[in-house]
C-alpha cells in the first residue's frame, strides 16, 4: 500500500471539511481515503489551529 504524506495544510483543510458540513467523520474519512485513527491523531496534533500557527509550530519543533 502507497504510503501518503500529507501537508500541514491539507490536514487542517480535511479538519475543517468534517467540522464545517453534516457528514460524519467516517463519511469524510472514507471520502479522503485515511483512517479515522489518522483523523484523530491529526486532530490531537494541530487541532483547530490556523495554517500559519501549525506552520510556526512545526519550525518550532525543529
Amino acid at each position: 500500500m502507497k504510503v501518503k504524506r500529507y501537508t500541514i495544510e491539507s490536514k487542517i483543510r480535511i479538519l475543517r471539511e468534517a467540522q464545517s458540513r453534516d457528514k460524519t467523520i467516517q463519511n469524510v474519512c472514507r471520502e479522503r481515503q485515511i483512517s479515522e485513527q489518522s483523523f484523530h491523531r491529526w486532530k490531537r496534533e494541530v487541532g483547530m489551529l490556523e495554517v500559519n500557527q501549525a506552520n510556526q509550530l512545526k519550525e518550532l519543533q525543529r
